[in-house]
């Protein structure tokens, strides 16, 4: 799948600064400032979306640092050069637009 700049788009509405990144197949979505509610309080980190299927998951979003008692099964992924968290949590499918698919992943942190 190839993210194209019209998918991208409603993502810009909420995150000007988003961008694509590729490796081994895979088109990301890097948000350097994406804002996580955690019990109530918003924290900046960054976040890459990966709106295709990896690794038996339909969608996936990895974070810059875990989140300590939010979800479960957390685990590091090395993409792009660099280390990203994530957990588990599927079923969020690709076919929906990329605002809706990162606030689907985000709900699972509140």
């Amino acid at each position: 799948m190839s993210v194209t700049e019209d998918q991208l788009v409603g993502l810009r509405d909420i995150y000007p600064e988003v961008r694509r990144l590729s490796e081994g197949g895979k088109e990301y979505v890097y948000i350097p400032q994406l804002k996580v509610t955690i019990d109530g309080l918003v924290k900046t980190m960054e976040g890459l979306l990966c709106p295709e299927e990896l690794g038996g998951y339909l969608t996936r979003l990895f974070l810059s640092e875990p989140v300590p008692n939010k979800a479960t099964n957390w685990s590091a992924h090395t993409v792009c050069g660099r280390t990203w968290h994530t957990w588990s949590y599927n079923n969020i499918p690709a076919t929906l637009p990329l605002p809706q698919i990162l606030l689907e992943h985000l709900r699972a942190l509140r």
